[in-house]
C-alpha cells in the first residue's frame, strides 16, 4: 500500500487539449466523435514523482511483454524493447483519481467513471530502446462490472532525448509528440495509435 499521495494537491490544475487534427483524421474512424485526448500539467509535485521513481527501482524491473489477446503476453523485442515494474496499489489509484477526475468524463460509451485502475505499470526506457504503434487494450473486470475505456499515463521525470509518446494515424509516418514533463499526466482513449518513440538519451 502506499502513501506517497495521500494528501490531495491544493493548486489549481488545468487540462490542455493535445492538438490531433490533421494528422490523426485517419484514427478516427475507430471512434464516434472526436479523439479524447488531453494533458493535465503538475498533478503530482517533483517530490512525490521522486518518490514514486525510488519505489519502483526498489523492485525488479522486468523486460516488457506485449498483449497478443486471449489473455495472452508474447516477448516481442521487434515491438517492444522496454522494461517494466508492475504494482498493484488501490491507495495509490484512489489518490490520484481524486485529483484528474475533475477532468474525465462523468459518462462514456454508456458507462459511468468510477475511478483509475489499480494496476500500475511502470514503464523505463534506456537509449535505443522504444515501443512502437499499437492501440492500448480494454481491461474487463471479471465479474464484467467494470471495463477501461481511457487510458492514463502520468510522467515521473523529464530531460531527456526521444521518448515522447507519439500518436500516429495508424501506421503514418506523421506523429503528434507529446514530449513529458514531470508530474504531466496524459489522457486518452484506447483506440488511438500511439507509440513510445525511441529514447536517443538518458532514462
Amino acid at each position: 500500500m502506499s502513501t506517497i499521495l495521500s494528501s490531495p494537491l491544493t493548486k489549481k490544475l488545468v487540462a490542455t487539449a493535445v492538438d490531433l487534427s490533421p494528422v490523426l483524421s485517419a484514427a478516427r474512424q475507430f471512434v464516434i466523435s472526436e479523439p479524447l485526448v488531453f494533458t493535465v500539467r503538475e498533478v503530482c509535485t517533483r517530490e512525490e514523482c521522486a518518490d514514486l521513481i525510488a519505489l519502483s527501482e526498489s523492485n525488479n524491473y522486468e523486460v516488457a511483454l506485449i498483449n497478443v489477446g486471449g489473455g495472452r503476453q508474447e516477448l516481442r523485442t521487434d515491438v517492444r524493447n522496454n522494461s517494466r515494474y508492475i504494482r498493484d496499489d488501490p491507495v495509490l489509484a484512489e489518490s490520484l483519481w481524486q485529483r484528474v477526475r475533475q477532468f474525465v468524463p462523468e459518462t462514456w460509451n454508456g458507462y459511468t467513471a468510477a475511478g483509475l485502475n489499480e494496476r500500475f505499470r511502470f514503464l523505463r526506457y534506456d537509449p535505443g530502446e522504444e515501443f512502437k504503434a499499437h492501440l492500448d487494450g480494454s481491461y474487463v473486470r471479471p465479474d464484467g462490472s467494470e471495463r477501461s475505456f481511457l487510458t492514463l499515463q502520468l510522467y515521473l521525470n523529464e530531460g531527456f532525448v526521444g521518448g515522447e509518446t507519439s500518436f500516429v494515424a495508424n501506421y503514418s509516418e506523421a506523429k503528434v509528440p507529446v514530449v513529458p514533463e514531470t508530474g504531466m499526466v496524459l489522457v486518452f482513449e484506447h483506440p488511438l495509435w500511439h507509440e513510445g518513440s525511441k529514447l536517443i538519451e538518458g532514462r
